[in-house]
């Protein structure tokens, strides 16, 4: 069901959504791999304004309007919010990266299994919904050797699109 990618230094891993029946219009909307998580050689702050600064550039490019966080574990290391953005995306960027916290793998996937296992965060994991949302968008950090060090989130567009896009900025550099 997981399958391992190397790509430049990086390890990806993938869900194959061929392995999953979401119907043609989830096959045509998502790509066919989702990616659940970034796994570098390390990691720091420097790296971290980096990458949400690609990510803001290439969101500025395509005329869209998000908002980014970078947290490492319990601290913000950076954040932007377009001034376009309603005030609750501060909500939707801290629920989205607590479900790529507890369940260290991409917000998208997570959604994807809820959704193949037919199951709920609520229901399922006691996860309560005021704090965890099972949406794309929020991406775990792990360093080889050291485990999760920390979360990506965007907000703003379709979920799919929140994660696309952290993909779409970093893909060539970060692996």
């Amino acid at each position: 069901m997981v399958k391992e990618d190397k790509i430049y230094e990086a390890n990806i891993t993938f869900y194959n959504l061929d392995e999953f029946n979401f119907g043609e219009i989830a096959q045509i909307k998502i790509e066919k791999k989702i990616m659940k998580k970034i796994e570098l050689e390390k990691f720091d702050n420097r790296m971290a304004f980096e990458m949400g600064s690609k990510v803001i550039e290439l969101a500025k490019s395509r005329n869209q309007h998000i908002a980014i966080e970078i947290v490492r574990l319990n601290q913000t290391i950076f954040l932007y919010v377009d001034d376009s953005l309603p005030m609750d995306k501060h909500n939707w960027l801290r629920r989205k990266a607590n479900v790529a916290k507890q369940f260290e793998e991409s917000s998208l996937s997570v959604k994807n299994d809820l959704k193949e296992g037919n199951m709920t965060l609520d229901k399922t994991f006691a996860l309560d919904e005021k704090d965890f949302l099972a949406k794309g968008g929020a991406m775990p950090i792990f360093v080889k050797g050291a485990g999760m060090v920390a979360i990506i989130t965007v907000s703003g567009l379709h979920d799919e699109e929140d994660h696309k896009i952290i993909i779409d900025a970093l893909k060539g550099k970060y692996f």
